[in-house]
């Protein structure tokens, strides 16, 4: 019998610490929120651009084309996207750039649709970036972005048809639109939850873009 109480009062002790032990861990796990969450302030690091988050959790690169430091961003958007803990990334066109040319602005968000249509974006958004930042010749009008599709096995025809076609021209305006909803004022530009808009000139690194990234994927308000 005193075996028996002896080996049920260490048990229980045991399952005691393993609660505490857990009980700690989270409590320590919630200072290290609260801390990330006191380091970044709203108003500085990042904007509420809209009352109600998504549903599931999202991440969104608004980006162009036309745009140099969207084209270096590149390179980073891999360790972006296995850093984000499982949220969804996207990317979203601004209609802007080039600031003298507002249908080309137009259309070069078109064509990144047709790009997405066609399930041919990361191969033509990688042609078009080389032909825009390393080529000799300017993109700069339709026949341009034309030629660079019909290099990727899409006829003529296709393209004209998919340029008219009316589905992509309302998910063009509705690209054209976001952009002024989340209040983009310059790109590359990251929304969280499609709420947060960070100001990524108060980052100083990717691990603390990373970082603050996630900060606001974990934001339930």
């Amino acid at each position: 019998m005193k075996n028996y109480l002896l080996g049920l009062i260490i048990i229980l002790a045991a399952t005691t610490a393993c609660a505490q032990n857990n009980k700690e861990e989270k409590q320590e796990e919630q200072q290290a929120q609260q801390v990330q969450q006191s380091k970044f302030q709203e108003g500085v690091h990042y904007n509420v651009v809209s009352e109600k988050a998504s549903e599931e959790p999202v991440v969104t690169e608004f980006f162009s084309l036309y745009c140099g430091h969207c084209f270096q961003f590149e390179a980073y958007l891999d360790t972006l996207k296995t850093s984000i803990n499982g949220a969804k990334f996207e990317k979203s066109h601004v209609s802007y750039i080039p600031q003298n040319d507002s249908l080309q602005g137009v259309a070069i968000v078109k064509a990144f649709v047709m790009m997405e249509e066609l399930g041919k974006m990361p191969e033509l958004s990688k042609q078009f970036f080389a032909r825009i930042h390393l080529g000799e010749e300017p993109l700069t009008d339709v026949a341009g972005i034309k030629e660079i599709f019909e290099a990727n096995e899409v006829s003529s025809s296709e393209f004209d048809k998919l340029f008219a076609n009316k589905s992509i021209n309302k998910k063009t305006e509705d690209m054209v639109q976001l952009w002024q909803d989340r209040q983009i004022m310059s790109v590359p530009t990251l929304v969280v939850n499609d709420k947060y808009r960070i100001n990524m000139g108060s980052v100083g690194s990717m691990g603390e873009l990373i970082e603050l990234t996630n900060v606001l994927l974990e934001r339930k308000d």
